[in-house]
């Protein structure tokens, strides 16, 4: 069985490879490189709850009862929520830290200081789970302007959740000889393990640990932005070097978090044999009674018509340019013409959460946002009242609408969840059979 995959974000990448485990020939389509790089890199499944009287997610699959009833997590169902997360986790074991056994939120420092609950923890970053009378050191780069050290200090030490104890240091370290304005992604590959120079690269990771021992004071846990290496082992090389207990911090995008797992996703791709075709684009389906039977794909040099036994679009939504809203401010997916359908109002339970600055248009936005193609529970795409559109298309991740993964903390639980109930119900006996 053939199955094109759309999109090579976190959903699509994850869905090519449940589908390569069950044996079927899996290629994806995309423009680009996906969204990975543009998340924390955490494994978040739900950290907020919309006007809740404790908004704080503390055991995510509890809280899931709680939401809005055309959440799609109620579609996808806490038992493929549970196996999504649990396949992502098992995927990448050299990236996270021990299993939840709990299944709680853990709970990190965000780039500003805020208190960040997340359900899968980097291991990189598993140092720095916060918790009462912890003494941090929040360490920024003069060279790194995307780290506010002072700021992020401040905030945890006004953190209501925890009783905590931040000071900030600003160190002199550039990854990047004598440069003043340096990325993360230039100190990861200056400092990684795979450098084209290693002896150098290991020489500035011992300059940063020796300025670290340098500053630590006994007791601290070292925050750090996150841009130790674009390998993951080159953290655990640089960690046995430091003198005390040391966690990186996701910073804005570009996320050196979020490309690490996105490489090791491409590259179990590769191994899989899944075939990803770049710098193309999905333009059109051909179907007939419900079933779709060819994708026309634009690539370089012109257009083809590639056959297909199902599709596993996970193309995203607004934000990703898969659905267009015209003058008539009507919303249209564009390959599959679904109907796109946005939440009144009254049915988002976001309102009062809102900020009051410019409370209304900041409504119609986030209202607009969380617009999105509703589905049935094998994420197949369904009608206003409820019928099934087509019989081998999915729809994964962020096209799903009703939700607003931004605010909720919940985009890998949408993509991982929905990935795997799609490929459950696509290789299910009862489809085999048809």
């Amino acid at each position: 069985m053939k199955i094109a995959v759309i999109g090579a974000g976190l959903a699509g990448l994850s869905a090519a490879l449940m589908a390569r485990e069950k044996g079927y020939q899996v290629t994806v389509y995309t423009k680009g490189i996906g969204g990975m790089t543009l998340s924390a890199g955490t494994g978040d499944l739900l950290g907020y709850l919309p006007n809740g009287p404790n908004p704080i997610v503390d055991n995510p699959y509890q809280a899931v009862t709680n939401l809005p009833d055309n959440h799609p997590y109620h579609q996808i169902g806490t038992p493929h929520l549970r196996a999504g997360m649990e396949w992502y986790r098992q995927a990448l074991p050299d990236f996270w830290a021990a299993a939840n056994t709990a299944n709680a939120n853990t709970f990190l420092a965000s780039a500003l200081g805020s208190v960040r609950p997340t359900y899968l923890v980097p291991q990189t970053c598993a140092a720095g789970a916060l918790h009462d009378q912890m003494k941090l050191l929040v360490v920024g780069l003069k060279q790194f302007k995307d780290f506010p050290a002072t700021l992020i200090a401040d905030n945890l030490n006004r953190a209501e959740r925890f009783s905590l104890s931040a000071r900030a240091v600003t160190l002199d370290f550039s990854g990047r000889g004598d440069e003043a304005d340096v990325t993360a992604t230039d100190y990861a590959r200056n400092l990684d393990i795979a450098d084209l120079d290693p002896q150098r690269a290991g020489k500035l990771r011992q300059k940063f640990a020796t300025l670290l021992n340098n500053t630590v004071k006994s007791g601290e846990t070292i925050l750090i932005p996150a841009l130790l290496g674009l390998n993951p082992q080159t953290f655990r090389e640089f960690q046995a070097l430091v003198h005390a207990p040391v966690a990186e911090v996701p910073t804005v995008p570009p996320s050196i978090l979020g490309r690490r797992a996105y490489d090791i996703l491409v590259n179990s791709c590769r191994e899989a044999r899944v075939d990803i075709r770049t710098n193309c684009e999905v333009l059109s389906a051909a179907s007939q009674n419900g079933t779709v039977s060819a994708l026309r794909v634009a690539r370089a040099g012109g257009v083809d018509e590639v056959k297909i036994d199902a599709v596993l679009d996970a193309a995203g939504g607004l934000t990703s340019g898969n659905f267009e809203r015209d003058s008539h401010l009507n919303i249209q997916e564009k390959v599959f013409n679904l109907p796109v359908f946005t939440p009144v109002p009254e049915a988002t339970g976001y309102i009062n959460s809102i900020h009051q600055i410019d409370r209304i248009n900041r409504q119609e936005l986030e209202r607009i946002l969380m617009s999105g193609v509703a589905v049935d529970a094998t994420m197949c795409p369904v009608d206003e009242s409820g019928h099934r559109l087509y019989e081998n298309v999915f729809c994964l991740g962020e096209m799903l609408g009703a939700c607003a993964p931004w605010r909720e903390l919940s985009g890998e639980g949408l993509a991982l969840g929905s990935a795997w109930a799609a490929v459950q119900a696509l290789a299910s006996p009862e489809r085999s059979h048809s």
